[in-house]
């Protein structure tokens, strides 16, 4: 037995009236009612932010392959169709819907070779279900764009 035990008095560590609320608990309350708010705006800029640079990235990756494989058509006629399935199927491997986004392939000026080529993928992000952003959010959501330029081949083995 404990000396304190012994001399018949109780351990205070782990007497009942230890875990009762005191009057002054209510001050916690008021606390995190206060930095509530701001943790859950922070965590909602969180989740926009990551959002944003999900989709930049997917449409960065959409542009530049639809870029590429618009510049490496065998036949002048097929840039403009090899690109724009190029860019539907990256933005199908980011798992965004490629309707809506806005693809579009234009040359400076006709297929010949060392011609620019500018790629433009853009979409609209929905933001509407994040509850801190919903009520700031304008309508549609946020508008990304990427932008690629590149050369139609100099060098080709077979250009009808």
């Amino acid at each position: 037995m404990k000396k304190n035990q012994r001399q018949g008095k109780t351990n205070r560590a782990f007497h009942p009236s230890a875990f009762r609320l005191h009057p002054s608990s209510g001050q916690a309350y008021i606390e995190l009612v206060m930095v509530l708010p701001l943790f859950l705006i922070v965590i909602a800029a969180l989740i926009l932010f990551g959002r944003v640079l999900y989709v930049k990235i997917a449409l960065d990756m959409a542009s530049y392959d639809a870029c590429r494989a618009a510049v490496e058509a065998l036949r002048p006629g097929d840039g403009v169709s090899q690109g724009m399935i190029a860019g539907q199927e990256t933005l199908k491997g980011f798992y965004l819907n490629p309707a809506g986004a806005n693809l579009t392939i234009s040359p400076a000026g006709g297929w010949t070779r060392g011609t620019p080529v500018r790629c433009v993928a853009a979409y609209d992000l929905f933001v509407g279900d994040i509850p801190a952003l919903s009520s700031i959010a304008s309508g549609s959501g946020v508008p990304l764009q990427s932008t690629t330029w590149s050369r139609v081949e100099l060098w080709r083995s077979d250009w009808r």
